[in-house]
């Protein structure tokens, strides 16, 4: 206890150092190491406290958690990287590289406007709490729908496997996203391997008639790699680069089991307040079925001529309100496919309780539905954004 209770004074000297005046020879020394670390603050006002806020924390949080002997230098050395997790690191190789001085502030600040780091922003504050083993990422959105109105409800697939129940219009919708990631850089300085669960529910929590069941729920676990880039296509910036498997199914058996596996890259772009995420996908194959209710085979043959081969997804934000469009198409002339509309804005002062409006039309909302036509409204509350 002594020897923490030392570290964390000499960890609140050191922040306090750092803001306080220095005499000439303190003074001369502190411009030395700055310019040793300039890449950590090389850029515009906001940025430049989000890396210090960044620095201070990561000190903080090694006195905490390094034994007694650990070198203050090393401590140091490591917060001004911000770990070697590269994926989450604020470094100059992955934003503007432009310096950053009281002469330098215009045209630093006119380069951080040129340069969108509506992404990057995200990453670093994943970054914050993934030294955290207590903590849990967000992957996809995370959201609660309490209400949604689905103009035509999938009644078929109970009649077909004999479950004589009615299907509410009304029902609740609320998608758990999540992901952590297993491997520091696999593949390189700016890669990490990540683990990833996504489950999306459809609760007939108002039809009391047959006690509220679940009608559907819908599972993604995927393992995928990601890297951090500087790429740049026609002034749009890539700040990341994913690459991996997933399998989602229904959790079902029998005449109700939807599943499929699929390999899929997905990159995202940026400019100003635009961000796009764009996600091909190609679907691993499985034999037919011979019966349709043998266990092995395939439960949807015809599953790609309803959800095709790509979604895409273009998100802009304003202010504090995020606007976004979700794409899916066969590229068939039967033009089969989907839209969502996502509106988010805030409900409170700090911007952690935000409301969510939903709107899907087409096919492929869930698996059960994979080639019925949906037209649902719905309006809740997201946890967690894209943005």
């Amino acid at each position: 206890m002594k020897y923490k209770a030392l570290l964390w004074i000499c960890a609140t000297l050191l922040l306090l150092n750092a803001n306080a005046g220095l005499t000439a020879e303190e003074g001369a020394q502190s411009a030395s190491e700055s310019e040793e670390q300039k890449d950590i603050f090389d850029h515009s006002k906001e940025t430049l406290q989000g890396f210090k806020e960044d620095y201070d924390r990561c000190i903080l949080q090694e006195f905490d958690k390094r034994d007694k002997d650990t070198p203050i230098s090393e401590i140091q050395a490591y917060c001004s990287k911000d770990s070697n997790l590269a994926i989450y690191r604020p470094s100059k190789e992955l934003l503007p590289d432009d310096s950053f001085t009281d002469e330098s502030e215009n045209a630093s600040s006119e380069t951080a406007q040129e340069d969108s780091d509506v992404i990057k922003k995200r990453l670093r504050l994943e970054y914050r709490a993934s030294d955290n083993r207590f903590a849990i990422l967000p992957h996809k959105p995370n959201y609660l729908l309490p209400v949604t109105f689905n103009r035509r409800p999938n009644q078929e697939s109970l009649d077909a496997v004999g479950e004589n129940r009615d299907v509410d219009n009304i029902e609740v919708k609320f998608q758990v996203s999540f992901k952590t990631p297993i491997w520091e850089e696999p593949f390189g300085e700016n890669s990490a391997l990540f683990f990833a669960y996504t489950g999306q529910s459809y609760w007939q929590a108002y039809n009391s008639d047959v006690s509220s069941p679940f009608r559907e729920t819908n599972h993604e676990p995927e393992v995928y790699a990601t890297w951090a880039t500087d790429w740049k296509i026609g002034g749009w910036q890539i700040p990341i680069f994913s690459t991996g498997v997933s399998h989602q199914s229904n959790g079902q058996s029998g005449l109700k089991s939807r599943s499929w596996n699929r390999l899929y890259a997905r990159m995202a772009f940026e400019k100003e307040r635009w961000v796009v995420l764009f996600n091909p996908w190609w679907r691993i194959p499985e034999e037919r079925k011979d019966d349709p209710l043998q266990p092995d085979g395939d439960d949807n043959p015809d599953i790609d001529d309803y959800m095709g081969y790509f979604e895409l997804y273009t998100a802009y934000k304003w202010d504090e309100q995020n606007f976004g469009v979700m794409i899916r198409n066969n590229l068939r002339s039967d033009n089969k496919g989907a839209i969502q509309l996502d509106w988010t804005f805030p409900l409170d002062d700090d911007g952690k309780l935000r409301g969510y409006v939903q709107y899907f039309n087409g096919y492929g909302e869930s698996l059960i539905d994979y080639n019925r036509h949906v037209n649902r409204l719905g309006v809740g509350f997201v946890l967690t954004d894209w943005l």
